[in-house]
């Protein structure tokens, strides 16, 4: 028996995971994706990559916008109620999410954009630098004039990923909100998919950040401002048929005011939810790259053709005045 796990220590010691292992465990400050979501309460969904340190939380955080900027969103909100409006702190101002989840830091400077500039027509330098951000002015105009200060109101979700988790049988989904505003976010899974003496990949799994038509009927106020974890069986993430290939949904997985069977605590008879607008759904993000599945050309998604990954566009509009110029590559044509 003794013998047997210093066997297994050892085998460990020589991986690859353990091979990188640092010496301070730590995150860099960075910039960080926070989708919106909610208009009497504002909330923001952190968009997850699995295969970066300082990516692998999700968290969402309830927030206070100042009130000129929190009238620009609710407006354009109104005006685009399908588009994803994207919180991000400022270059000036970076930060280790743990360090908002563990109320170290209760503030920042942000500016706000709209979608996600398309992704074909980044630069070569761009697409090729690991910590590209894409909402950077450069790329993409705010919809704000000035950075602003975010306050923090409270931390609704904080969730460090493990790589040994296990994806389960269905989706899993977390639900919350207030009032009569709810959203749900898909409960992720960054499981190890290499090798013992492969470089560390991650995954896959998706993200999926959603509203709600409403606030489900069946749900306490409270339970709802807090957060509950739910089930959905109709979506199954690990196919029998596949051995242990996992089963990731190629195409967003409700429609606008479609109805969803959730188990409460993933048990019991169904209760029923309604869905809202997707903002972001697809693996292409979250997961390491040799994980993503590839695209089932039998499937008619509205998702790009060449990636698993739904966002909506910047509007043209927003675009930054260099990228309207000429040396953008040609060929791109307005929705």
């Amino acid at each position: 028996m003794e013998h047997g796990a210093c066997h297994e220590n050892d085998d460990y010691s020589n991986t690859a995971l353990n091979l990188n292992k640092p010496k301070f465990v730590t995150n860099m400050r960075h910039q960080h994706a926070l989708v919106l979501v909610g208009r009497d309460t504002i909330f923001g969904v952190h968009m997850t990559q699995y295969h970066h340190e300082e990516h692998k939380y999700q968290m969402i955080l309830e927030l206070e916008l100042p009130e000129e900027v929190r009238k620009i969103y609710r407006d354009l909100r109104q005006t685009w109620p399908e588009m994803a409006f994207v919180l991000c702190n400022a270059e000036s101002d970076l930060f280790m999410v743990p360090e908002i989840g563990g109320g170290s830091i209760a503030s920042f400077r942000a500016n706000i954009f709209m979608g996600l500039f398309p992704l074909d027509k980044l630069l070569p330098e761009e697409e090729e630098n690991e910590h590209f951000f894409p909402w950077a002015p450069s790329i993409v105009k705010p919809l704000n004039d000035v950075e602003f200060e975010v306050t923090v109101k409270r931390v609704v979700q904080f969730r460090p990923f493990n790589h040994q988790e296990i994806l389960p049988k269905f989706a899993n989904y977390y639900v919350w909100g207030d009032g009569n505003e709810a959203h749900m976010t898909h409960w992720q899974t960054a499981h190890l998919a290499s090798g013992p003496f492969d470089a560390p990949a991650f995954g896959p799994d998706y993200d999926h950040i959603m509203t709600l038509k409403h606030a489900p009927n069946w749900l306490d106020a409270p339970l709802l401002k807090a957060g509950v974890s739910v089930s959905v069986p109709a979506i199954k993430l690990r196919n029998a048929t596949k051995k242990k290939k996992p089963d990731i949904p190629q195409v967003r997985p409700f429609k606008h005011d479609g109805k969803i069977e959730v188990l409460y605590r993933g048990i019991g008879q169904p209760y029923e939810v309604v869905a809202g607008y997707t903002y972001v759904f697809g693996p292409q993000v979250a997961s390491s790259p040799s994980t993503i599945p590839e695209l089932d050309p039998s499937v008619t998604t509205s998702n790009s053709p060449d990636q698993m990954m739904f966002m909506p566009a910047t509007p043209k509009e927003y675009w930054a005045d260099a990228r309207l110029s000429s040396n953008i590559k040609d060929g791109f044509k307005d929705e």
